[in-house]
């Protein structure tokens, strides 16, 4: 929901330019997918920016414009970024002239592109879809990037020894071990299955992971913060 009047939009008109305010003349049309999701990526989530059509740098309007081809043109251009960005076109005027002021909050989906990403599927090139993105995205983190090549391999993980409170007294209970496969990861949870119960499937928060190598197996070694793991899932 954009909490932004007419009136609010007529102010910043003519206010000064600033981060999240551009102005554009009608046949100016070349950046006005830049902005938009320089907009989207930029402004805090949920904040709205402004882009001006129709309005020169001194925010005079041009008038004259015909708004039914110039949404138009500005939807055909917009339907390039991606992922899609929403952004409210409205049209308002001034002083008898009318110009288009489309409102684009941040977006809590960036980052946006002005353009699509694509993949190849066997001898093509596709656009990806919303997981690949995604996975395109995670695998910028070396974190993400490093587990991934792990993927439906098997790996170690380990759980590290802990001291629990038991029958009042304190007791230690020694570091755990045990083989498992990588299913997948993401930048925010690493999912993993056991390999004795094929059934025992279970995801964890990446903040909550380290990595290590097993030298012994030679494989990669998850470390997991005390009290992560339920361990009965995975004897």
């Amino acid at each position: 929901m954009i909490n932004l009047t007419d009136q609010d939009v007529l102010f910043r008109l003519s206010a000064f330019e600033d981060a999240f305010v551009e102005r554009k003349t009608v046949s100016d049309s070349k950046d006005w997918l830049k902005t938009v999701v320089a907009f989207a990526n930029s402004a805090p989530v949920g904040d709205p920016a402004i882009l001006f059509i129709g309005v020169r740098n001194d925010g005079q309007i041009e008038g004259n414009a015909n708004l039914d081809s110039l949404q138009r043109t500005l939807s055909e251009k917009l339907a390039l970024a991606y992922p899609p960005i929403y952004c409210l076109p409205k049209v308002l005027q001034q002083n008898g002239k009318q110009f288009l002021a489309v409102i684009i909050p941040g977006s809590a989906d960036r980052p946006h592109f002005a353009g699509p990403a694509y993949v190849r599927d066997g001898s093509q090139s596709i656009v990806s879809s919303a997981k690949q993105f995604d996975r395109l995205i995670a695998e910028r983190n070396s974190k993400t990037y490093d587990i991934l090549k792990w993927k439906e391999k098997t790996v170690t993980l380990k759980r590290p020894e802990k001291q629990e409170l038991y029958g009042g007294s304190t007791r230690l209970i020694p570091a755990n071990w045990f083989p498992v496969t990588l299913l997948d990861c993401n930048q925010f949870f690493v999912t993993l299955r056991s390999v004795k119960q094929i059934d025992a499937v279970a995801s964890f928060p990446l903040g909550t992971v380290e990595l290590n190598f097993d030298h012994v197996e030679k494989r990669l070694e998850l470390i997991l913060e005390v009290g992560s793991l339920p361990l009965h899932i995975w004897k």
